[in-house]
């Protein structure tokens, strides 16, 4: 039977990863968040296009009236598109 020790100079044999992958990680799964949430925006904006396409240049929400209802289905599609590269790009080898 073999003794496992622990060197000082090497990684913990706990088999948790450093601060610096666990913020990386973070970021991995904040973008695959951020890629399925932007999808079912832009989802919803098509649905109601097809809907009552009438809608579409009205505000999204009376909290931010700026923001219509076919730009934020744009915003959407782009923020899931680069959120979902970003998550891919970093796949772990």
């Amino acid at each position: 039977m073999r003794r496992v020790t622990h060197r000082p100079d090497s990684e913990p044999a706990t088999g948790r990863s450093t601060n610096g992958n666990m913020v990386a990680r973070g970021l991995r799964q904040l973008s695959l968040a951020i890629a399925l949430y932007g999808l079912i925006g832009w989802v919803y904006v098509a649905i109601c296009s097809l809907a009552a396409p009438r809608t579409l240049p009205l505000p999204l929400t009376h909290l931010v009236p700026w923001l219509r209802e076919d730009t934020s289905g744009v915003i959407s599609f782009i923020l899931s598109f680069l959120a979902f590269m970003y998550y891919r790009t970093t796949w772990p080898d």
